[in-house]
C-alpha cells in the first residue's frame, strides 16, 4: 500500500511539473514583429514619381528581432507585372534594431504611366515579416518636356548658405519649346517653413540657357536641412523638376 502511495505522489508531481514548466516556457517574452512606417513615398509624401527618375521613401523601422533583410517590390495595380524589385541584405539597415531608411530608387526608363502598388517588407533575424503597403502614381514626361542639369549648389557645390546671405545656384537647361519661367524652391520640413524664388527675365524664350544666380536667403530663414526644387517650365506647360537634398542653411 505505502509503495503504492509512494508511486502515486512521486507520479503527481511529475505531472505538476511538466505543467509548470509548460507554463513557463508559454511566459516567455516572444519578440514582436517588425514595425514600418513609411512616412514620405514620393517628394513630400505626394506617392507620385516620374519614370526614369528616382523615387523618394523615408520612413522608421523597428525589429526587435534585428533587421535581416528589406525588400522592396513595385506592381501593376492588379499585382499582375512586377515592374521593380529592389532588395537590402547588407549595409547600415541591417542587423540594427531601429533604423531611418532614406533611399532614392530608380523608376526603370520606359515604364507606362498608370497606378502601381509598392510593397515594402522587413523582415528580422527569427524570420517574422512585416508588410507595409501603398499606391503610387508613376507619371511619363511630356515629349520635348525641359531638361535640367544642376551642376553647382553652393560655392564648390558645398551644398551650404548662411541665413541672411546668398546662396550660390548653376544648372544648363534645354527646352526646345523654350523657357517660360523657371522657379526655385527651398523648403525645410521639419520647421515648416519654404521660400520660392522665380526667375523669366534673360531666360524667357530661350531654348539653352546657363542658369546663374545667387538666392537671397532670408535673415528669419531656420537653421537645418533642405530640399531644393529646381523647376523649368516651357511655353507649351510642360515642366520638369529636379531636386536636390541636405542643403544646409546655418545662420549667422
Amino acid at each position: 500500500m505505502k509503495k503504492n502511495l509512494i508511486f502515486t505522489i512521486a507520479l503527481l508531481l511529475g505531472v505538476f511539473a511538466s505543467l509548470l514548466s509548460s507554463c513557463d516556457n508559454e511566459d516567455e517574452p516572444k519578440v514582436t514583429k517588425p514595425f514600418i512606417s513609411l512616412s514620405e513615398i514620393g517628394e513630400e509624401n505626394s506617392k507620385t514619381a516620374v519614370a526614369g527618375k528616382d523615387l523618394h521613401l523615408e520612413g522608421e523601422l523597428q525589429a526587435e528581432g534585428l533587421i535581416e533583410r528589406i525588400e522592396l517590390t513595385l506592381t501593376t495595380a492588379d499585382k499582375k507585372t512586377t515592374v521593380l524589385a529592389q532588395s537590402w541584405t547588407d549595409g547600415k539597415y541591417i542587423g540594427v534594431r531601429n533604423t531611418l531608411f532614406h533611399e532614392h530608387v530608380n523608376i526603370p526608363t520606359g515604364t507606362p504611366a498608370g497606378d502601381y502598388l509598392l510593397a515594402f517588407t522587413v523582415t528580422d533575424q527569427t524570420g517574422q515579416s512585416c508588410v507595409f503597403t501603398s499606391d503610387l502614381k508613376i507619371e511619363v514626361p511630356a515629349k520635348g518636356a525641359p531638361v535640367i542639369k544642376i551642376t553647382e549648389v553652393g560655392k564648390g557645390n558645398s551644398k551650404t548658405a548662411v541665413a541672411g546671405s546668398e546662396l550660390h545656384l548653376e544648372a544648363e537647361i534645354n527646352a526646345s519649346k523654350k523657357i517660360a519661367e523657371i522657379e526655385v524652391e527651398l523648403h525645410n520640413s521639419a520647421a515648416k517653413y519654404e521660400k520660392a524664388f522665380k526667375f523669366t527675365g534673360k531666360y524667357l524664350g530661350e531654348t539653352s540657357a546657363h542658369f546663374h544666380e545667387h538666392l537671397e536667403i532670408p535673415a528669419d530663414a531656420p537653421a537645418g536641412k533642405y530640399h531644393l526644387h529646381f523647376t523649368v517650365t516651357d511655353t507649351e506647360n510642360n515642366s520638369t523638376t529636379e531636386e536636390v537634398e541636405e542643403v544646409q542653411i546655418t545662420s549667422k
